[in-house]
């Protein structure tokens, strides 16, 4: 029998507003309840770097960077210049081979199955994007499972048997994270329990459409994976980039220079500095430097939390022009552009903070361990493969062929 996949992301899901919600089992009655109906991850870890649609892209194909060749930017060494990525992908994804095998999906804003899989007008493989916030993005769900139909600006599609599987894209919690001014917390309790707001009244839709699966007698013969893309740290003050600067030349590593995008200038350098928003990605532009040297350097900067050498980023999946070595800071530090000052308390993710990696993960099914928490460290993308063997679909091509989700299942993979 073929089991049917809901797969639903919470951008921006960072485990700790869920660690740290008062009065949790109250306030999230649905996520309380779900506990005792399948597994969750005590250690789940998303990659690198941990920015929306890198990440995004990742869990749909099964594999980071070193595959998708999405690290968001990179330094082009021939072309001298910070190349944005933006939704580049050159890994196959889920939506690619439901499409291929002819089984019918639709993604509700899963913005990484767009055009790699799925098609605006595509019934069998359909694109929607409604925007909104998550109850828009509910209300099509909900629609879809209770009358088998989603209704369009421009068409209304019937189907005469649920799609073998659904995704859903909401990213309420990672835009409510982000503290922009229209909600603008001043200290970050009052961020953190901004999002957990939010986080209550999703947990209520979540639970409306849990029992509509229910009542239509559809819950034992679907998997719900709840997951998401990273979580969220905050900073504010000035960049600590003019410093690091300094200290990498007082290291010995020559003429440092700092560029977020565009034309590198053509003077000569031996280190180029560049960062998204927080972590900072290090270029060696000549010989190579004893990273474990300067890598023990490094941590003893009072604003430097974690450093990853190239040989690091190798066993995380990041791919090879993404840095020679990654530096994140402190939480409430940020290696932003050169003279940049955040006026405010700001919040972002690029970050190798627990707080950025540690995600929620959740997964429940026909064959899913019942009131299960599992110890095992797993990441995003191991969900999916698994998920697709378990449901008679092909595995994309340049998943991750792991073990991490050993301890979740009940038996052995259905043929």
């Amino acid at each position: 029998m073929k089991h049917r996949l809901l797969y639903i992301n919470w951008d921006g899901f960072g485990r700790y507003y869920y660690d740290q919600m008062p009065n949790r089992a109250q306030r999230l009655p649905t996520l309380t309840s779900l506990m005792n109906e399948g597994t969750f991850f005590e250690n789940a870890y998303t990659g690198i770097p941990s920015i929306t649609f890198p990440m995004q892209s990742s869990i749909v194909c099964g594999c980071y960077s070193s595959k998708t060749k999405n690290c968001d930017k990179y330094w082009d060494r021939l072309k001298n210049e910070i190349i944005p990525l933006r939704r580049y992908n050159e890994a196959e994804t889920i939506g690619d081979v439901l499409k291929a095998q002819k089984i019918p999906f639709v993604s509700i804003q899963q913005f990484a199955l767009q055009d790699k899989g799925a098609g605006y007008g595509e019934k069998d493989s359909l694109y929607i994007q409604p925007n909104g916030d998550f109850e828009a993005r509910f209300a099509v769900l909900n629609e879809l499972l209770q009358n088998q139909r989603i209704c369009t600006e421009k068409k209304t599609f019937y189907y005469k048997e649920l799609p073998q599987a659904i995704f859903a894209y909401m990213d309420d919690l990672d835009a409510i994270g982000h503290n922009p001014p229209s909600v603008r917390a001043s200290t970050e309790p009052k961020r953190v329990a901004a999002v957990q707001e939010r986080l209550c009244k999703m947990d209520a839709a979540l639970g409306r459409t849990i029992q509509i699966l229910k009542d239509r007698g559809l819950w034992e013969d679907t998997y719900l994976l709840l997951t998401t893309d990273h979580g969220m740290i905050s900073y504010k003050g000035a960049s600590k980039m003019p410093q690091l600067a300094r200290a990498l030349r007082q290291m010995g590593c020559g003429k440092v220079v700092i560029r977020n995008q565009g034309p590198v200038q053509k003077e000569d350098f031996d280190v180029l500095l560049t960062s998204h928003d927080i972590q900072c990605q290090v270029y060696f532009n000549h010989a190579k430097q004893p990273q474990e040297m300067l890598k023990q350097q490094l941590l003893q900067l009072p604003f430097v939390e974690q450093v990853l050498t190239r040989e690091e980023l190798d066993v995380r999946g990041v791919c090879p022009e993404y840095a020679d070595m990654v530096v994140s800071p402190v939480e409430g530090s940020y290696f932003g552009s050169a003279g940049i000052t955040a006026p405010g308390l700001h919040a972002t993710h690029d970050s190798l903070h627990e707080k950025c990696q540690k995600i929620f993960a959740y997964l429940s099914g026909p064959d899913v361990k019942r009131g299960h928490q599992t110890l095992q460290k797993v990441s995003n993308i191991d969900f999916l493969p698994e998920l697709c063997r378990r449901c008679s679909i092909p595995v994309m091509r340049q998943a991750s062929p792991g073990t991490a989700l050993e301890d979740t299942f009940e038996n052995g993979v259905e043929t």
